[in-house]
């Protein structure tokens, strides 16, 4: 061990080796800030809500709505249908590097990338879900004007959408599933 440490000692004692290996650590250093910029755009499958998904979340929209519009008073059985403005959006992480020229300018930029234990992955900074377009709603209690009203507000305070986007009405007699 000693004879070591001695080595190295009398390797960094000369000025030649000093330059060697400062130029070395540097060529190392450039190196690997130029493998962390490496990246590689996210797939078709990370970037696409698919219709399953899409599906899946207009159904539990929907029965989460009929559980909450069924317990107000009058309202009695239920329907609803709920569209949406568009798909999820995702946002990932990119690197963006911008240059200029005396008369142009270019912006490149790549995807963030990461080693997850399915392989390479983007980075998802934020998903956004879609906005609700109308909500529709049948029951029962759609004819009495004051359970309407309730529904109404009700449908608006928790989508944050008008009044116009929302039609309550009465449940016909051969609706009554």
């Amino acid at each position: 061990m000693n004879n070591l440490k001695e080595k190295i000692k009398g390797v960094l004692e000369t000025k030649k080796s000093k330059t060697k290996v400062l130029v070395a650590v540097g060529i190392i250093g450039i190196l690997l800030i130029l493998l962390s910029e490496i990246s590689f755009a996210p797939s078709k499958k990370d970037t696409e809500v698919t219709k399953t998904d899409y599906n899946a979340y207009v159904e539990q929209l929907d029965n989460k709505l009929i559980d909450l519009i069924s317990s107000i008073e009058g309202v009695g059985r239920c329907k609803v249908m709920i569209t949406l403005r568009s798909t999820s959006e995702s946002i990932y992480a990119k690197n963006t590097e911008n240059s200029q020229g005396n008369s142009s300018s270019s912006q490149n930029s790549e995807y963030v990338i990461y080693d997850g234990e399915n392989g390479d992955s983007p980075i998802l900074l934020q998903e956004n879900f879609p906005d609700i377009e109308g909500v529709a709603i049948v029951c029962s209690g759609g004819d009495n004007i004051a359970v309407r009203e309730k529904v109404i507000q009700c449908v608006s305070a928790l989508f944050n959408i008008s009044s116009n986007r929302i039609s309550v009405s009465k449940l016909g007699s051969d609706n009554g599933k």
